[in-house]
């Protein structure tokens, strides 16, 4: 048994570093700041120079190149090259993954799964990774959670909404939360609310961290094969890199050969929710994975990002706390005054302008180029849900969420049901599916029912029963025969006795 074991744990080291890769900086060049320093390089510069890659001169390995004797170009030489990640570091197999150790989370015992990953790693790798690996179940929902990544004070209305809301409806789902897994702005505020409502088994937890290997202090401790490693989640203060955070339950740690600089896991990061949106949100079912952008606060590059959300194909659909600061104030302000008319008044404008300059300390074009990516997202109104904390009309924010799902997309009744079943939320399925029956096709409700009692919805069978579906019309010789037939049928109980309560009244 012991050589089986080492067999499959070796089968798995292989996979992982054969699939997946870092990057290295091997050519270095300096950055524009450091070009005054002494020539020749002397040995004390070589801690002085940076590259454009973020590193010193001394911590390149300096594997394709060798160390520049000069910073100025010789005869022929061009005056400055630009850094790029392709022509600059080279890619070799991962070499950091296995499991984390947070070491300040009091009583309660939080690891996490990780790995080191190339900037350009396929979605369908990493989708595997989870699945298979590290035995994540699949989701039936995406909760991608963006906002600020510096720390800020949520209004205790809103955190609590947004705390309770996003947990429960993750939990009810079964769905997977995604953030950047830094110990700071929303990124922490995910983690909070998952130790406050997340239960005592975090270990079912399926909160995902996508985050730059680069940023990551001291991220040379995670460095090794299938490790166990103790982690400190409290950085220096005066560090300018991020600390991972502790309530989240796995990481993929982007890597594009760079040091200290954010971003690069945003393209991955959406890559991968493209891919997720195509499995099916249960092997029975044909409708797709939904995926939900929750924004709290955020800067200016949050307006870009709600923009790419909603205008993709199929658009995703883009759930703002509004009183939770910046830009998602800024989105719940123009959504409510455009209701009715696209343009703002004049006067109007100018105070909106005002309030760009100073929610993000801009200039006067900066505004002008933010309003108007503004509009843009307001083209897709339709995709945005505006949830207001201290309205007392406001349905529970568990409930909005998941109902914002249907916000925006092209799911037609028969789709958002097999949504709402997937979940087992009949609450949803009551309040914004069925009431819209009169655009319902002919046997879409008998499919539902077929779907509710393989999959052992007993609250959606109950449904189905309260709005109109008959037991006795639906319960054919056919479908007898086929749900007796399903892998379902020969052990579940309550389609046992369902068939025995037939037979009695045949």
């Amino acid at each position: 048994m012991l050589h089986v074991f080492n067999c499959s744990a070796m089968s798995r080291k292989s996979w992982i570093e054969e699939t997946f890769f870092k990057r290295e900086c091997v050519k270095f060049i300096p950055s524009s700041r450091d070009l005054h320093r002494c020539i020749p390089v002397c040995q004390v510069c070589q801690n002085l120079i940076r590259c454009c890659c973020g590193r010193l001169m001394g911590e390149h390995s300096w594997q394709e190149s060798l160390p520049p004797m000069s910073l100025s170009p010789g005869p022929g030489q061009d005056v400055e090259e630009d850094w790029s990640m392709e022509l600059h570091t080279k890619a070799s197999p991962t070499n950091a993954y296995g499991t984390i150790d947070f070491q300040d989370t009091a009583t309660r015992v939080c690891r996490a799964k990780f790995v080191r990953v190339n900037v350009d790693s396929k979605p369908e790798m990493l989708l595997q990774l989870m699945l298979r690996e590290w035995q994540m179940e699949r989701p039936k929902l995406l909760l991608t959670v963006h906002g600020g990544s510096e720390n800020f004070t949520l209004p205790p209305k809103v955190k609590q909404a947004f705390s309770k809301g996003l947990i429960t409806a993750a939990l009810s789902t079964g769905a997977w939360i995604l953030t950047d897994g830094i110990n700071a702005g929303v990124s922490k505020y995910v983690g909070e609310a998952v130790k406050t409502f997340g239960g005592h088994d975090l270990r079912k937890r399926n909160t995902v961290g996508i985050t730059p290997w680069g940023v990551i202090d001291n991220n040379t401790d995670l460095i090794g094969r299938d490790v166990f490693r103790p982690y400190q989640p409290l950085g220096n203060p005066l560090s300018k890199r991020a600390c991972l955070n502790g309530f989240h339950s796995h990481f993929l740690l982007v890597d594009d050969g760079t040091l200290g600089k954010h971003g690069c896991q945003q393209g991955l990061r959406r890559k991968l929710e493209k891919h997720i949106q195509l499995q099916k949100i249960h092997p029975r079912l044909y409708q797709g994975v939904p995926v939900v952008c929750v924004v709290v606060e955020g800067g200016p590059a949050m307006v870009s990002t709600v923009l790419d959300y909603v205008s993709s194909v199929p658009p995703v659909p883009v759930f703002v706390f509004e009183g939770s600061g910046r830009a998602a104030d800024l989105l719940a302000f123009l959504h409510k005054q455009t209701a009715i008319d696209r343009q703002l008044e004049a006067d109007i404008k100018e105070d909106f302008l005002v309030r760009i300059e100073e929610v993000f300390g801009a200039e006067r074009a900066e505004a002008s180029q933010l309003y108007d990516l503004l509009l843009q997202c307001m083209d897709h109104r339709q995709s945005i849900t505006i949830f207001d904390s201290e309205s007392e009309d406001q349905m529970a924010p568990d409930a909005a969420i998941l109902t914002t799902t249907f916000k925006g997309t092209k799911a037609g009744p028969a789709e958002q049901l097999s949504m709402a079943l997937a979940w087992d939320r009949a609450d949803i399925a009551q309040k914004d599916v069925l009431v819209h029956r009169q655009h319902w096709k002919v046997g879409s409700l008998e499919q539902a029912m077929l779907d509710a009692l393989v999959m052992d919805r007993v609250s959606f069978v109950k449904l189905l029963i309260d709005n109109g579906m008959t037991m006795s019309r639906f319960l054919t010789v056919d479908r007898l025969e086929e749900l007796y037939n399903t892998p379902q049928g020969q052990t579940d109980r309550f389609l046992h006795h369902l068939v025995e309560d037939v037979k009695q009244c045949v």
